[in-house]
């Protein structure tokens, strides 16, 4: 055994808490890490102190968490620490290493699985389009690529809950799912799928965690080498766990609780994806001698910040735990701007703050919904700043979007001069959209028409010189595309998801489109659902250092009136108009959430509002059209209806 006076170079520098995690005994750790409390610090400096004082070796821990990126920072600060032993994956990683590795005792030929997944997809969404196909009674060829991918969507959550085609027909409405199609389609599409990987002998990337879970659940020799080899486990990210994994994790176990999780209830944003925040929340039940340490000292963020994310959260069951502790010092109060021209103002805010100095990449601007980007984007570039999209995708390769230009650009090689308004509306229809019926659901259908909204949105908002002529317009967005494409320069401002910002930072954020019915979405309807969203709007609080601006637009130009988020009250008593944004600059494109024309002044619904019918439940009204309102019930479904008395207003 190493002597404990070897380790006490790990501890150094972290705070009581994080020093108390460390320092727990070996057995059931459960750390509730607050946002910007060290919990990667923490987590990897406790495996390193139980190996330098001999408790646990570093060749017997596996340490796992949910992406290849946080699996890759992992393995770089343990090698730092002197413990690159560990052996630190994701569950899928670690899932086909052992599945490959004691392949021959599965009785399958091969030397290890199979993937469909391992050409890039292409004979994965293969299967898709035969099996929807069958189901549909149709080619597989024919079978819109929407509902392939929203069958790919259905499949990878159904795994992640480890749920059969029957279970998922079961539980899927009332687990909010909201396919482009039919759930008993999908449950179907599901049947066929699974047989024709049977009868192939392949698996999918979603297979791996129940076929390696199985194989050491049913093979006792499997499971005692796998055993013998990691004695002690460790899971950052805990809260994004989902079932699947649990049984994973459950059958490395098998019955011992040397584990260690590390998570934050608060920031438990995917259960969309499939997560289950309760195995976080309820560790304690499932070992109750487990040893709970909170990290409560945010050594990232301002006072300012750190008080409005504690308000925010404040009193809600679902993220109980001690108020976050700012450990950075004072800094400008959170801003709420009400925007008479949102991207104008946002626009202004980002050049306010490279001016006083802030470098570009330490700038974000975090939205909630993919299309919202779009103006977005275009407005900071039109002003000459540059702009990288989070996530690495790019607007103008969607395959849609793509599409419309290419048609504009054949049409104006044939009438440069023509007016580009018909051009534009005939190229929009034949990608699909139609601007008064968007698809119901979340799924990839709805993705598609909101893409080509943005895309006749930005247009709408371009300047009259640039709409004059198909000409000028093809060679407008011609250019946007291509900028799409060139890779910023020297730093750029990060305009991105709040999914897709989680776990990131930045010294200056602006939450823009912060609307009820954009933030919370419009389509969160069940009382987890909005506490979900409550979520993801502490996310985005909390990625800011120091600046932190939340901006909304009552109104737009042919649009819906709107409501500032709710969540909004966290960050500044009440909302302050902005100085200097022009009322002239370009209007800003509709949210997700517009869906038809406004309703009538002093009419008692609007489009955005939260309502309840005596049979149908929550819901949130999505259109509303002379006498005649049309809401979105959820799990219920959309309805139009005429008011009567049963439809109130909350």
């Amino acid at each position: 055994m190493v002597h404990d006076g070897a380790a006490e170079r790990v501890l150094p520098g972290l705070d009581e808490h994080q020093t108390a995690a460390v320092l727990a005994p070996p057995g059931p750790v459960r750390i509730m890490a607050g946002a910007g409390t060290g919990k990667t610090r923490t987590l990897t400096h406790r495996i390193a102190y139980q190996h330098l004082t001999g408790a646990v070796p570093a060749d017997a821990v596996l340490a796992l968490t949910h992406s290849t990126k946080a699996a890759g920072e992992l393995r770089d600060r343990l090698g730092r620490l002197g413990v690159g032993a560990v052996q630190a994956r994701t569950f899928h990683a670690a899932a086909l290493r052992q599945l490959r590795y004691f392949w021959r005792a599965t009785g399958l030929p091969g030397d290890g699985p199979v993937l469909l997944d391992a050409d890039g997809g292409a004979t994965f969404y293969r299967y898709l389009r035969a099996a929807l196909g069958a189901v549909l009674r149709t080619p597989g060829r024919d079978v819109d690529a929407a509902l392939v991918t929203d069958l790919a969507t259905e499949l990878a959550w159904a795994a992640a809950r480890d749920l059969t085609p029957e279970e998922y027909e079961a539980q899927a409405a009332g687990a909010g799912r909201r396919p482009g199609m039919a759930v008993p389609t999908v449950a179907g599409a599901m049947r066929r799928y699974a047989a024709a990987k049977r009868d192939a002998g392949v698996l999918d990337f979603a297979d791996l965690l129940a076929f390696c879970a199985r194989l050491l659940e049913q093979d006792a020799d499997v499971a005692a080498a796998v055993r013998r080899q990691y004695t002690a486990f460790a899971v950052d990210e805990y809260q994004d766990t989902d079932p699947a994994q649990q049984r994973l994790l459950d059958a490395w176990l098998g019955g011992r609780d040397e584990l260690v999780v590390v998570g934050d209830a608060r920031q438990a944003v995917y259960a969309f994806k499939g997560a289950d925040t309760a195995l976080l929340r309820d560790f304690t039940v499932r070992f109750p001698h487990a040893v709970t340490v909170d990290l409560v000292q945010d050594h990232r963020s301002t006072t300012q910040v750190v008080d409005a994310a504690n308000r925010l959260m404040a009193g809600r069951p679902e993220a109980a735990g001690p108020p976050l502790v700012g450990m950075r010092g004072d800094g400008p109060a959170p801003v709420v701007l009400r925007c008479d021209d949102e991207d104008a103002q946002i626009v202004a805010t980002v050049q306010r703050w490279l001016r006083a100095g802030v470098p570009a990449h330490e700038i974000a601007v975090l939205h909630r919904f993919n299309a919202q980007a779009v103006p977005i984007t275009a407005a900071l570039r039109d002003a000459g700043v540059p702009v990288t999209a989070g996530d690495g995708t790019r607007y103008f390769e969607r395959r849609e979007i793509a599409q419309v230009l290419t048609a504009l650009r054949r049409r104006a090689s044939e009438a440069p001069d023509d007016d580009p308004a018909p051009a534009l509306h005939a190229a929009l229809a034949r990608a699909g959209y139609d601007p008064d019926d968007p698809p119901d659901g979340t799924g990839a259908a709805r993705e598609r028409w909101d893409a080509l909204h943005a895309l006749g949105a930005l247009v709408a908002g371009l300047p009259e010189h640039l709409t004059r002529t198909l000409r000028a317009l093809s060679a407008d967005l011609d250019r946007r595309a291509a900028e799409d494409h060139a890779p910023p320069g020297r730093g750029a401002v990060t305009v991105t998801t709040i999914h897709r910002a989680k776990g990131l930072e930045w010294e200056a954020c602006v939450v823009a489109r912060a609307t009820d019915g954009s933030l919370p979405s419009v389509y969160a309807t069940t009382p987890a659902e909005l506490a979900e969203e409550r979520r993801l709007a502490y996310v985005a609080t909390t990625r800011a250092r120091r600046h932190l601006v939340a901006t909304w637009a009552a109104g737009r130009r042919g649009g819906r009136p709107a409501r500032r988020s709710p969540f909004l009250d966290a960050l500044a008593p009440a909302p302050t108009r902005p100085v200097g944004a022009s009322a002239s600059a370009r209007p800003v494109a509709p949210d997700r959430v517009a869906r038809g024309p406004a309703a009538a002044a002093g009419a008692p619904f609007t489009a955005g509002q939260r309502v309840t019918h005596d049979r149908h439940g929550l819901g949130r009204v999505v259109d509303v059209r002379g006498a005649r309102v049309t809401v979105d019930f959820g799990a219920d479904g959309r309805r139009t209806l005429t008011p009567d008395g049963r439809l109130v207003a909350l």
